[in-house]
């Protein structure tokens, strides 16, 4: 009775455990929705976000939905940060005879738009957002009012900062004592990360909380990026494992300290989305210098064209956005045609197969007891 108990307690440990422990499997859904879209951005029910036929749009129940944000004829732009409460973070750009982009940033909810102000004024103004939370507070860049030295006299440059918006205000959040600065990311605290120019005109991941942009620092002294922070406070990004460098190793940053997430140190790799389970997701260059999207979790690394079925020859590419349920949106190529995809996660054969055994063994032992009890 012993060892059945013994027996019976390492089973039930292992159809809990298993799955943890388990490397994740997924299938693969191509998106057909049309030729010009664009998908960038993945919430928590499916819904898709980015462009359609180069304007603001969304995509969902087989329905894609062009976002009005401007009176402009001939809009081109994209939604490019998403909060679960709704808000949409977008930009519509046009070109100059000089090639020169010039943007606007918008908050859209409930079909209300707001026009993000932006910081310079008259020629060469634009906005990028890039991310937004429940609180509707946006981030972003924007140019300033000052003018960079060189380039063309009638399409004159200027030096963006990073921006966050709130209460219909814009704040400059400065640099690190260089030129330009981006914020990338902002969790539901309002803590946000980016990049930033230092005084030796190196790019560098910063993160701004209590009023303040911190260097987070990089790999030996290299450059680096943040790209991302979730609700837990991780953040992702990369960077150079050398001064000098062009090779960025993408990162986890946690408890202030900077972790490379396993890719090659000799190949180029970026962290690109974190859900608030802490999975991260990226892609980085093989020997051949190809793209390979892959997932970060449990401080293990897996190159997701491995975690799906090999028959169907699939090569999973960029990656983009990754959902709180593990749905991830990506580039990924089969037979030379290239597309957009879905990669939806699927319990391991061996954890079903653990599950059912348990199940029979339990069943078996209640039996067991049952037929001691009527004996007794």
């Amino acid at each position: 009775m012993r060892f059945v108990r013994s027996l019976l307690s390492a089973l039930v440990l292992g159809i809990f455990v298993a799955p943890a422990l388990a490397a994740p499997s997924y299938t693969v859904t191509t998106l057909n929705t049309g030729q010009y879209d664009q998908w960038r951005l993945v919430d928590n029910a499916g819904t898709l976000y980015g462009s359609s036929n180069w304007r603001t749009a969304f995509h969902a129940n087989g329905s894609t939905t062009v976002v009005r944000v401007s009176t402009s004829p001939f809009p081109t732009g994209a939604i490019t940060a998403i909060s679960n409460a709704g808000h949409l973070a977008s930009y519509e750009y046009w070109t100059t005879i000089g090639d020169v982009v010039y943007a606007d940033g918008y908050l859209t909810l409930n079909g209300a738009t707001t026009l993000l102000p932006g910081f310079g004024h008259g020629r060469g103004v634009d906005t990028f957002s890039h991310g937004v939370n429940n609180a509707g507070t946006v981030v972003g860049s924007s140019s300033t009012n000052l003018r960079l030295p060189g380039g063309d006299p009638h399409y004159p440059r200027f030096a963006s900062h990073a921006y966050v918006y709130s209460d219909n205000k814009m704040k400059d959040l400065g640099t690190l004592g260089g030129t330009h600065s981006s914020a990338l990311g902002i969790n539901a605290a309002g803590t946000i990360v980016g990049g930033a120019d230092n005084a030796a005109s190196a790019q560098r991941a910063f993160i701004y909380e209590n009023g303040r942009m911190t260097d987070l620092g990089a790999f030996a002294g290299g450059t680096s990026l943040a790209t991302g922070i979730n609700d837990a406070g991780l953040i992702i990004g990369q960077s150079a494992h050398r001064a000098g460098s062009d090779v960025q190793s993408a990162f986890l940053y946690a408890n202030g300290v900077m972790s490379d997430l396993g890719w090659s140190p000799q190949r180029a790799s970026s962290a690109v989305d974190i859900n608030e389970a802490g999975q991260i997701i990226g892609y980085g260059t093989d020997a051949n210098g190809l793209e390979r999207g892959f997932i970060y979790q449990n401080g293990q690394l897996l190159q997701l064209d491995t975690a799906v079925d090999p028959l169907d020859n699939w090569i999973i590419k960029t990656t983009y956005s990754i959902n709180d349920n593990c749905l991830i949106l990506a580039d990924a190529c089969k037979l030379d045609v290239c597309g957009t995809v879905l990669l939806s996660p699927v319990p391991e054969p061996e954890t079903y197969a653990m599950m059912l055994a348990g199940l029979g063994l339990l069943g078996f032992c209640a039996r067991r007891r049952a037929s001691a009890a009527h004996a007794a």
